[in-house]
């Protein structure tokens, strides 16, 4: 069993339990989804990822001369992150709203608990935690981003032009959990490194699932 595959085992039951019985995406494809679990969906993302660039480069910094070529896997990762909440912001732009003033309200408990773990590891924690949460967040958008993504142009109607950041991380996410496996499979020096993702993987499970929850309850 690669490391991967150990990470996935390790965190199955609460993926299953958080993430696979999660009350919003039942409500998504059941076509009970409002407008307002979306814009707030667009919303807690926005807060969560625009700051991901940021903290990768944190994490990075980091890690020594023996985890190079990690560091090196999370410099690279920064590019390919950086600026991800301007689709959240023309989407929300694209329905109408008034994205300024919707993003100005503060993240929920979700997205809080997910920024707040994040620079908690770059910085005073361990880094490769990070790996764990790329393991959730990459998969969920690779798993789910291009069925969800039809499910809101069939079933809501909504157009192309207010869909981009779910659409376009269907593909960028499906090409990343790829780097995030060979990460974990290939560049790890420990043991404990790895139960250090697993931490990360699981904590992020909670938490993500908490920002679907507090999506669900924003209507």
């Amino acid at each position: 069993m690669s490391n991967f595959e150990k990470l996935l085992a390790a965190t199955q039951s609460e993926f299953d339990s958080e993430i696979g019985q999660n009350p919003l995406i039942e409500t998504v494809v059941s076509g009970q989804m409002k407008r307002e679990h979306y814009v707030a969906y667009l919303r807690e993302t926005y807060h969560m990822v625009r700051h991901t660039s940021r903290m990768l480069s944190l994490a990075g910094a980091r890690l020594g001369d023996d985890y190079r070529k990690l560091r090196d896997w999370f410099f690279e990762q920064v590019q390919e992150e950086n600026n991800h909440d301007l689709f959240c912001i023309r989407d929300l732009e694209n329905l109408g709203e008034n994205a300024e003033e919707i993003l100005a309200v503060p993240p929920k408990r979700g997205s809080w608990g997910l920024v707040s773990q994040n620079y908690y590891m770059a910085t005073y924690g361990s880094p490769l935690g990070i790996l764990g949460v790329a393991s959730l967040t990459e998969g969920l958008g690779a798993d789910l981003g291009k069925s969800m993504a039809q499910v809101l142009r069939e079933t809501y109607g909504l157009e192309k032009n207010q869909v981009t950041f779910i659409k376009s991380h269907a593909g960028f996410d499906a090409r990343h959990i790829e780097d995030v496996k060979q990460a974990v499979n290939e560049l790890l020096l420990k043991d404990s490194d790895l139960d250090e993702i697993i931490h990360g993987r699981r904590m992020t499970i909670y938490y993500y699932a908490q920002m679907f929850r507090d999506v669900l309850a924003s209507a």
